[in-house]
């Protein structure tokens, strides 16, 4: 007689989908990121250029990097907290136990979101707070910048949720920080 096996582990559909959205946002947010980089970098060559060169400062160019970095930090932000590129203990990890581990790791994944849970909170009531009032400059609503937050925090959350529920699948083991990727 042959020992049966019990069938492998598979995620539920709804597990599976959830994760295929938050590897698209992240990867759509990451490759918007890298495009605020290189706006940040063409519109701060701009602003050097016409303040030492020309001798016109730019009146808004300062104002515009300043927002595009707001919005490249809170969208990368997913990314980072997705690959695990967040602040780790590694020496600590490497010197436990597999399991004391994992549990560190889940801990460390609550906590994560409970602060961008907060995160989101705050930044929309500083977005509804700041609907009426003119970003200087570039006379936008400066809640245009503020929606980084909300929007950050959100695509962070999820990302610390898909990450952290796989170390809750059956025989998960750590995760290895930089060593997962975008997928």
């Amino acid at each position: 007689m042959t020992a049966e096996r019990a069938p492998a582990w598979r995620r539920p559909a709804w597990l599976r989908a959830i994760r295929l959205v938050e590897s698209w946002l992240t990867q759509l947010v990451l490759g918007v990121a890298m495009i605020g980089v290189a706006l940040m970098a063409g519109f701060t060559c701009y602003q050097v250029v016409m303040r030492f060169v020309v001798g016109q400062p730019s009146i808004w160019s300062e104002v515009l990097v300043r927002s595009v970095m707001i919005w490249t930090v809170y969208l990368g932000s997913a990314a980072a907290f997705r690959e695990g590129s967040v602040i780790a203990a590694e020496v600590l990890m490497r010197n436990v136990p597999v399991a004391l581990g994992r549990a560190l790791q889940i801990f460390a994944g609550a906590t994560s979101f409970v602060f961008l849970s907060i995160l989101v909170w705050t930044g929309w009531q500083m977005v509804q707070r700041t609907a009426h009032q003119q970003l200087a400059g570039l006379e936008i609503p400066i809640s245009w910048v503020y929606l980084a937050l909300p929007i950050g925090g959100t695509l962070a959350a999820l990302a610390v949720l898909v990450r952290t529920s796989e170390l809750l699948e059956p025989g998960a083991g750590l995760h290895e920080a930089h060593v997962d990727t975008i997928s």
